[in-house]
């Protein structure tokens, strides 16, 4: 592929009836995603979107979704998507940061309200190359920092593609394979899905009717596929059948935890499986590879082609290379976030394991109980390891005697907690200083839809919870 010239009609050219988008079992061609494109460019442009406006997108269909990323591509338009459960007031504040022209859901300040074309408005493409620029902005994508409103990273084209290109070296991907798009396209995870197969020519699999992963699989041709722990855990809770059903090659894991007798299960099929660490100011992959499990965790793969990575004296993982943004988004232009070396400082704590890096967690996450380190990953971790529960995340209480103390809230498979059983699990695998005081449930409404809860929002519960 050219790096000057948009990929879906690179391929278009090639083979226009080949498939690109399989959406519910139903293949849409090449050809006919180019239409959309196509057809959504002329609809936009009509409506007044110029080159460089950003036009804020909410959750939609997300074949539509992948539809406005090629047209903003195409046309140096800027996608910004935005998380559903993104409390309203960030919302509203998110949104000024950004300042975004146009919107697709509804007017918020000065934006204005963009009208989708019907299918009936759809337009005949010429068969030419499509020049684009890959250094200019090409999305903002939210993340959220230890303050309440999120940041706006912007990525260029160009960081995207070499993502793309050195995830490619590690995970081969052909235009014979099909990648499940499972990942929300909010998300740098569910975005560099996207980029991936349209520089492959693979398929994107997309299941709006919430199929079973397993029936997924065992009905659709899947090679790949993005999960974390969770969902490998649900979909062999009751063997190993659903693999030796799929097509599956490649389960790519993130998430920060893997379980040993799970990856060990995929691996004696034949399936490869990898460990991964990304974040979003580097376009998501940073590093990936084949799971080690020693005595302080598990890896998390080496650092991919296009990417550099450095640990600090202070243990801070230090990350660079032709993927990292161009910096944050705000008041109309970037502002740079790398230090006088080019370094991004991630605010991760991590160490080498050889070639592979282990994620310890975050700094920001660390609590100080009694004059020890605690860092609330390695609960989550020790958590997960048990039996039924499917989630876990670790917050600080504060405490009269310690100063501060791990508090435990738990999505379980069954519904129901044990606590005083929980902790007997947990001190066999953790010291008993780092055992939380408490351990509840997670309430229903703060299960995410996406990858990751709202630790603040679980924070503030907490602290509400430890003064009652």
């Amino acid at each position: 592929m050219e790096l000057s010239f948009c990929p879906l009609r690179e391929w278009v050219l090639k083979d226009p009836r080949r498939s690109i988008i399989r959406l519910d079992g139903q293949a849409v061609s090449r050809a006919e995603l180019d239409r959309r494109v196509e057809t959504l460019r002329g609809s936009f442009h009509e409506q007044g979107v110029k080159k460089g406006d950003r036009i804020l997108a909410p959750p939609v269909h997300v074949l539509d979704a992948v539809t406005l990323i090629v047209a903003c591509l195409r046309s140096h338009w800027v996608y910004c998507p935005i998380n559903p459960q993104m409390p309203e007031e960030q919302k509203e504040q998110y949104c000024q940061k950004i300042g975004a022209q146009w919107s697709l859901q509804k007017e918020r300040g000065a934006m204005k309200r963009l009208k989708w074309p019907s299918q009936s408005d759809k337009v005949m493409c010429t068969e030419v190359r499509l020049a684009i620029n890959p250094q200019a902005i090409f999305d903002l994508i939210a993340t959220s920092g230890t303050t309440g409103v999120p940041k706006a990273v912007s990525h260029t084209f160009a960081n995207h593609l070499y993502s793309a290109e050195g995830s490619l070296i590690r995970i081969p991907l052909t235009e014979d394979d099909s990648w499940l798009l499972s990942l929300p396209l909010f998300h740098v995870g569910g975005f560099g899905i996207v980029i991936r197969c349209l520089l492959a020519g693979a398929e994107m699999v997309i299941d709006a009717q919430k199929t079973s992963l397993q029936q997924l699989l065992e009905e659709q041709r899947i090679s790949h596929v993005s999960l974390v722990n969770t969902q490998l855990r649900r979909l062999l809770v009751r063997g190993a059948g659903p693999l030796d059903k799929s097509y599956l090659k490649c389960i790519l894991l993130g998430g920060g935890y893997a379980s040993p007798e799970l990856v060990s299960r995929v691996q004696e099929r034949g399936i490869r499986i990898l460990t991964t660490y990304g974040m979003t100011e580097m376009s998501s992959q940073v590093c990936t590879g084949s799971p080690d499990f020693i005595a302080s965790g598990v890896t998390s793969g080496e650092p991919l082609p296009f990417r550099e990575v450095s640990i600090a004296p202070s243990g801070e993982i230090l990350v660079k290379g032709q993927t990292l943004s161009p910096g944050y988004f705000e008041g109309g232009e970037v502002l740079p976030f790398v230090d006088e070396e080019g370094w991004y400082h991630s605010g991760d704590l991590g160490r080498w394991a050889g070639s592979q890096i282990i994620v310890i967690g975050r700094i920001d996450n660390m609590l100080i109980s009694g004059g020890e380190n605690i860092h609330p990953e390695e609960i989550e971790k020790a958590l997960l390891s048990i039996d039924d529960i499917i989630m876990a995340v670790v917050v600080s209480v504060s405490d009269d005697e310690y100063g501060q103390r791990p508090f435990a809230f738990v999505q379980t498979e069954s519904g129901s907690l044990n606590e005083v059983f929980t902790k007997q699990k947990l001190a066999g695998t953790i010291s008993r200083f780092k055992i939380p005081d408490r351990i509840r449930l997670l309430p229903v409404e703060q299960i995410p839809t996406g990858l990751k809860p709202n630790r603040q929002t679980l924070q503030a519960l907490a602290d509400r919870l430890a003064n009652s």
